[in-house]
């Protein structure tokens, strides 16, 4: 069962002062490490750019397409709705730029765990207890109608967190081979300093 392949590029990045997703990360922007992490599993079928309006990325080459989001101004609910509806396969893997040590093990095991049980969604669970739902693999019809459902009828919507466990989520644990760091969030200068020495 192939997938298509969102990644989030969009955020405010109001820590980090600029667009997270073109900061660089050695020989390669956060966007462009995202893209080419999940290209490599096994089943991706494509791999778009989400933006958080038109213009945001109209003056950078960007590597692949990019849509922008169809319902502005719910956050990362915005991206995560986007995605899932210009998604043209029975399963939508999405994907925020800013998680670059994350690790083709990882994300393969969240692939094998949709595809293998009758799970509606899987996601990672990180060593600190979180679950992260923008590293996940959600079966796109049945997500796509409970997040239309609850962005139509929630003023103020809950944590994407508090979503994942209300549809069932099947929660992929933490295993021996995940790399060290790999669920550094790049959120400012610094940890953008600290991902690229992890890499190296």
């Amino acid at each position: 069962m192939d997938f298509d392949a969102f990644i989030l590029i969009g955020g405010r990045s109001s820590r980090f002062g600029s667009d997270k997703a073109l900061a660089d990360l050695g020989s390669v922007t956060l966007a462009e490490n995202a893209a080419h992490l999940i290209g490599q599993i096994p089943g991706c079928a494509n791999v778009i750019f989400v933006a958080a309006n038109e213009t945001q990325f109209a003056d950078a080459q960007m590597p692949l397409n990019v849509v922008a989001d169809k319902n502005p101004g719910r956050g990362v609910w915005s991206g995560f709705q986007t995605a899932l509806a210009a998604s043209k396969r029975e399963m939508t893997f999405v994907l925020a730029c800013d998680l670059p040590l994350l690790s083709k093990n990882l994300l393969e095991r969240l692939v094998k765990t949709v595809r293998e049980t009758n799970a509606v969604a899987a996601v990672p669970l990180q060593p600190d207890g979180r679950l992260q739902p923008l590293c996940g693999v959600y079966r796109t019809n049945p997500v796509l109608a409970a997040v239309n459902a609850k962005i139509a009828s929630d003023e103020h919507l809950p944590s994407l967190i508090s979503f994942v466990r209300e549809i069932g989520a099947a929660v992929v644990e933490p295993s021996e081979n995940d790399a060290p760091g790999e669920f550094l969030n790049v959120n400012t200068r610094e940890d953008l300093e600290k991902a690229r020495l992890l890499r190296s």
